[in-house]
């Protein structure tokens, strides 16, 4: 696992020991940055499920202000990435995002790689809306398996989906789109 591109273009990630987290491939990590790239410059990002922080990372290299890491697991892989490349402009919660939503910032872009059979795609989603935590405009990008569908919350608008493989990515807008 690496940074593709960016600041810390090439740097190696560690991985949290045993299969609890399931890497981004770099070919997937590509196209999600890819769609959203003149977004991410001086943007406020959460990474939701961070795992080893490489979502996060990837936006810090390309020029995030600010990225929220959030686990609920183990953050001893995630601390020791960011120690890696010297990362100053972000802050690391341990917990239950959903249940910390309340407690953080505003997003411009929101980075979510659940556990694909968690359920917890529209759950977030609603808590994003609910705890008013997204500025106008947001962009979220969910990672999930190829066959899979959700209701939609209200709010949100399905812009794009893009399939490798077995893996879907859902890119999603937040607020009222112009035509």
């Amino acid at each position: 696992m690496r940074v593709i591109a960016g600041a810390f273009k090439g740097r190696r990630l560690f991985c949290p020991p045993g299969g609890a987290v399931r890497p981004t491939t770099d070919r997937v990590k590509e196209a999600m940055f890819g769609s959203i790239q003149f977004a991410v410059k001086g943007a406020r990002v959460l990474d939701a499920f961070a795992g080893s922080g490489a979502l996060g990372i990837e936006a810090l290299s390309r020029g995030a202000a600010h990225v929220d890491f959030v686990e609920k697991d183990d953050v001893k892989a995630l601390e020791r990435n960011l120690s890696g490349i010297g990362a100053e402009n972000c802050r690391i919660y341990q917990g239950d995002v959903i249940k910390i939503l309340p407690s953080l910032g505003r997003y411009d872009i929101v980075l979510a790689d659940p556990p694909y059979d968690g359920g917890l795609y529209a759950p977030l989603l609603e808590a994003l809306r609910d705890s008013d935590r997204l500025n106008e405009g947001a962009s979220i990008v969910m990672e999930c398996r190829r066959k899979f569908d959700f209701i939609m919350p209200m709010g949100y608008n399905l812009t794009k989906r893009k399939d490798y493989g077995d893996i879907s990515l859902l890119f999603l807008f937040y607020g009222e789109q112009s035509d």
